[in-house]
């Protein structure tokens, strides 16, 4: 499999690709400064009802515009400019909206003597032909019984291919999930709880409370207290890409084989914010997580164990054949290790939540995977936290409006709370949460779900009632291949301040005409002890993808860093986000400009800052 970088299929040279609708305008603006690569991709987003005026009046819109036309660098001598529609130059109190014909419209630029036209952003449509073709013999690369393939003409290396998880589920075609209908029928898997829920309020049990399984685990780091874990969402893919990811999380460990014991270099802990495909068998857990060698491969996936222990939460896809492969046949291989032997867990996770903590922090998965259940109305439902969940959360972990606990708290789902894409799903648990939370409380929050990374601006959710303040963080690109999009239709509603929108294309017979997949990754935490007890630095993060060699191949050697954090807590318990650098120029940033409360967002790691190497502190 030979890639190559690519440019987004939607991109047109001299032209601004932009999207409208009730929410937003916005712009995409880049520099044309190389092909394949582009340096400080910037989305500007205004107001749905902006006038030209407002856009112009945008000097940071105007230095890019510059850039985006150019494939050489040219001098800004001014940033007047103005908007023509053949010809003739346009009020300026216009709004952009009320342009009927956006394409006749051309944004000019006198000195240096630049025009700019502008078309819409659109989703990449596959070619019909070659979707056809690929299609011809997908039968025999899809785990059509039960998990298992009928023989195939072909060896792979891997379980499954990115392009085939792609393509199938690319517009909702989804071949391979009515033939699994038959393991999606039947009663779900229960729900499992730990024993002190069932314990805590019988008279009769002599044993003492803390004697019993509670499910919260004191994290154990190194002897000054560094505490390391690496964590991936949507990982659960089979793939080449995936295997790369648990190497990189593991600092190169080979992976080809089952974890002895643990090295030097393992990080303390590993998480899994969920989805395991297709549908969560327990010969796709097997052949997907735990290394089982398929008839149609040379070789399984193993998930990566961290050197004191592993955990995971579900997501709709390990819901969607009822939950047995997830409960049955991975938790068992999942929970607390002793280092010197990582076959197999010394005490095997319970159950589909958990917290770990330290003296600073708790972190708490959430299942948001069991209420996804469904045959018909697949995610078109409202999600919600299981009521033995929100019972252990009250009574175990003693989450509620007026706790004392001052340490930060992180939390982990599989699905989105928010998502600029606009596919945010039905849900009922940020209320669920902001329920037992108080009130302003400020809460790390990282979800998966979208197979992307994205980052979030402090904001407050409001929902019937409730409010969960939080720092959001979407981090499902660990596996599942990351296609191109058109530009994100809620930026602005959303707060959204960074993305990552690197592309490559695969060069293959079979692969889609204008194809282009975005890098699978991972992060890497780092929880130390603070200088001080409140307000300083005690968790550092480390947003990393696979990178691409010079011949082509994908390489999980020295990951490619994205961009770090840091982050501390205050003396209410309130997350502080005290630094964040974006270490990687083709990230993409956001400019909100022209809030409609007038209240800026917080325009972390500008241009310039980037240019600096100036980490923007809060």
């Amino acid at each position: 499999m030979f890639c190559h970088r690519c440019q987004r299929p939607q991109h047109q040279y001299g032209s601004i690709e932009y999207h409208l609708n009730s929410f937003q305008l916005c712009f995409l603006l880049m520099d044309e400064l190389k092909s394949t690569s582009h340096q400080h991709p910037t989305l500007f987003t205004y107001p749905a009802n902006a006038t030209l005026k407002v856009i112009l009046s945008q000097h940071k819109f105007i230095r890019s515009a510059v850039k985006h036309f150019s494939t050489r660098k040219i001098s800004i001598e001014s940033t007047i400019a103005h908007f023509e529609v053949d010809g003739k130059v346009v009020d300026e109190n216009t709004l952009f909206s009320s342009v009927d014909n956006v394409p006749t419209l051309t944004l000019v630029l006198p000195s240096p003597g630049i025009k700019l036209s502008f078309h819409k952003t659109r989703d990449v449509s596959p070619d019909p032909v070659m979707l056809a073709k690929h299609r011809q013999h997908m039968d025999q690369r899809l785990p059509t019984n039960n998990g298992h393939r009928i023989k195939a003409h072909k060896i792979h290396r891997y379980p499954n291919s990115s392009l085939d998880l792609l393509f199938d589920t690319l517009d909702g075609q989804l071949t391979y999930i009515f033939r699994y209908l038959r393991s999606h029928i039947g009663e779900i898997h229960p729900f499992t709880t730990y024993a002190v829920q069932q314990y805590m309020d019988n008279d009769k049990e002599k044993k003492k409370w803390e004697q019993w399984e509670t499910g919260i685990y004191k994290m154990v780091g190194d002897a000054d207290g560094t505490i390391h874990i690496a964590v991936a969402s949507d990982w659960g893919a089979g793939t080449i890409e995936s295997a790369l990811v648990a190497s990189a999380m593991m600092n190169g460990l080979d992976k080809t084989a089952q974890q002895q014991q643990a090295t030097p270099n393992l990080p303390h802990y590993s998480i899994h914010l969920g989805d395991i495909y297709y549908v969560g068998l327990k010969e796709e857990v097997e052949h997907c997580c735990l290394g089982v060698k398929p008839h149609w491969s040379e070789q399984g996936v193993f998930w990566p164990i961290g050197k004191n222990g592993s955990f995971a939460i579900p997501g709709n896809h390990e819901l969607y054949s009822r939950g047995y492969g997830y409960w049955d046949h991975f938790l068992p291989r999942l929970g607390l290790f002793d280092p010197t032997d990582l076959t197999k867990p010394i005490h095997c996770q319970k159950a589909s939540y958990w917290l770990l903590e330290n003296d600073n922090w708790r972190v708490i998965g959430l299942d948001t995977g069991y209420d996804s259940y469904s045959v018909i109305t697949i995610d078109k439902f409202p999600i919600k936290l299981p009521h033995q969940l929100m019972d252990w959360l009250q009574n175990v972990v003693c989450l509620s409006p007026t706790m004392t606990d001052k340490r930060g708290l992180l939390f982990f789902s599989h699905h989105q709370v928010i998502s600029a894409w606009g596919h945010e799903p039905h849900s009922n648990f940020p209320e669920q949460l902001a329920s037992l939370l108080p009130p302003g409380r400020v809460v790390l929050y990282m979800w998966g779900h979208e197979h992307r990374l994205s980052f979030y601006e402090k904001q407050a959710i409001h929902r019937d009632g409730k409010t969960l303040t939080m720092y959001g963080r979407c981090i499902g690109n660990s596996g599942f291949p990351t296609l191109v999009t058109k530009l994100p239709s809620k930026a602005r509603e959303t707060k959204l301040l960074y993305y990552d929108d690197r592309l490559f294309s695969i060069a293959s017979k079979n692969a889609f005409i204008n194809m282009a997949l975005g890098f699978n990754g991972f992060v890497s935490m780092k929880f130390v002890k603070p200088k001080e007890e409140f307000n300083k630095t005690s968790l550092y993060l480390s947003y990393k993808s696979l990178g691409l060699k010079a011949d082509g191949q994908l390489t999980d050697e020295n990951p490619v860093e994205l961009v770090r954090e840091e982050w501390g807590v205050d003396s209410n318990g309130n997350v502080l986000l005290i630094k964040l650098q974006p270490v990687n120029k083709e990230l993409t940033e956001n400019v909100h400009v022209g809030n409609e409360d007038d209240q800026p967002l917080t325009l972390l790691g500008s241009l310039q800052a980037l240019e600096s190497s100036y980490c923007t502190t809060l």
